[in-house]
């Protein structure tokens, strides 16, 4: 009888604790359950948003997403005027706040510059680029970030030892050096493995810098923020499990790379999984030194208060502080 006693009470109390871990866990039924996620490119950066979504993540956590490719200053635009709910690129935001937009970022998988810099076929060094011009995308995104950053590490000053002509994509660039129009430009993957199958030269490898700055981070409107809490929570814990599959199950994120930027070839597939895979952060906290660094390449005429800004103003960890205080984060093995 005692030994039934105690293991009734043993069951009980294993019962309650499950409880009050599950009551402590944030977030609830999301307030917002159709939710708009933009991407900026068809790069292997995004895989771990594209596992959340193939793997079904989001609607685990009660939302309906639909995932939609716009370019950041379009998507930073788009979450302000309410026709998306979720930022997920680079430094627009802070672009966009500097300039009095209400927005902040809350999260973020690629908090450092995940790049390459590929040159034509005459051109084997950094150096070999004084006097010449590189190929970008949408100024002052992460790519033109990673791309003055480097020039700038290997002596070299951005628009004036080097021209930056931007164009608008990452295919755009690889054709404007195949095309002869470039002498060089920055790529991601997997347009870096079709720069190597078409014989050009690796000049820098952005990603071995470790230069913090944002290229994948989570942004929405302070009032988003304020009356839609759940559907951050729900959000994030999708895009959570949606990393921890992502390195995990390589053949389920391999999958998703296939789809979405739509390659069908296994060597191309294998190598933009393998170039983007060591940088999924095991932290979703926004990184301020990150966004230290971004301040560096803003234009202070254009933009006067980024002399005095506060890093603090650009972010709210809260959320991912509660995700990890409740144990839900370090339950799927990240911090």
């Amino acid at each position: 009888m005692k030994f039934l006693t105690a293991t009734i009470l043993s069951a009980c109390l294993a019962l309650m604790s499950t409880q009050l871990v599950r009551a402590a866990e944030p977030g609830g039924k999301p307030e917002k359950p159709d939710v708009v996620v933009t991407y900026a490119q068809p790069s292997g950066a995004f895989t771990p948003i594209w596992v959340a979504y193939e793997a079904g993540l989001f609607k685990k956590y009660g939302l309906n997403a639909t995932l939609q490719l716009l370019t950041p200053q379009v998507s930073a635009q788009a979450v302000i005027a309410e026709e998306a709910d979720f930022y997920t690129n680079g430094p627009d935001l802070i672009n966009a706040r500097l300039h009095g937009g209400q927005v902040k970022y809350f999260g973020g998988t690629i908090q450092q510059l995940v790049f390459q810099i590929w040159g034509a076929k005459e051109i084997k060094t950094i150096q070999d680029l004084k006097g010449k011009t590189v190929a970008a995308s949408t100024p002052r995104a992460a790519l033109d970030t990673a791309t003055r950053e480097a020039l700038k590490k290997n002596g070299l000053v951005p628009d004036k030892d080097v021209q930056i002509l931007y164009v608008q994509s990452v295919p755009a660039i690889l054709s404007s050096i195949l095309g002869g129009k470039t002498a060089a430009g920055t790529l991601s993957a997997p347009n870096t493995i079709k720069a190597k199958e078409a014989g050009l030269n690796l000049l820098v490898d952005i990603g071995k810098l470790n230069i913090p700055a944002f290229q994948v981070t989570y942004g929405a409107t302070e009032k988003y923020l304020k009356n839609n809490p759940n559907t951050v929570y729900a959000f994030l814990k999708a895009i959570a499990e949606g990393v921890v599959l992502s390195r995990q199950e390589p053949a389920v994120a391999k999958k998703a790379i296939a789809k979405y930027v739509k390659i069908d070839d296994a060597p191309t597939i294998d190598g933009t999984y393998e170039a983007f895979a060591p940088y999924w952060a095991m932290s979703l906290a926004v990184r301020p030194e990150a966004i230290r660094g971004q301040f560096e390449y803003i234009d202070e005429k254009e933009f006067p208060k980024v002399k005095n800004a506060d890093p603090k103003e650009f972010y709210d960890n809260s959320f991912v502080e509660a995700l990890t205080k409740s144990g839900f984060l370090k339950n799927l093995g990240m911090k």
